[in-house]
């Protein structure tokens, strides 16, 4: 089963038809830009059990990239902003 989403990342962005495994491939790419999202976006870590707030945006960024393994990050991502736009195909 395919999905069909737009990657957020991408700078060219159109839709992807992919299964899950895929979209995690995919955005395994884009590692650097969803950590420069969630900094952006979201005042507290959102990956974590008990997110706290990180007041630089340096520190909040190797955080995400250190006490987080790659695989928590891109299945964050997927599940936040691509699965909500997923359309199911035959």
């Amino acid at each position: 089963m395919h999905h069909g989403a737009f990657c957020v990342f991408c700078d060219n962005p159109r839709t992807i038809h992919a299964d899950k495994r895929q979209w995690l491939i995919h955005l395994a790419g884009h590692r650097e830009k969803i950590i420069a999202h969630i900094v952006d976006n979201y005042e507290k870590c959102p990956l974590g059990a008990y997110p706290r707030l990180i007041p630089s945006k340096t520190e909040y960024a190797g955080h995400l990239k250190w006490s987080h393994t790659k695989k928590e990050l891109f299945l964050w991502a997927y599940q936040n902003l691509i699965e909500g736009q997923i359309s199911v195909l035959p």
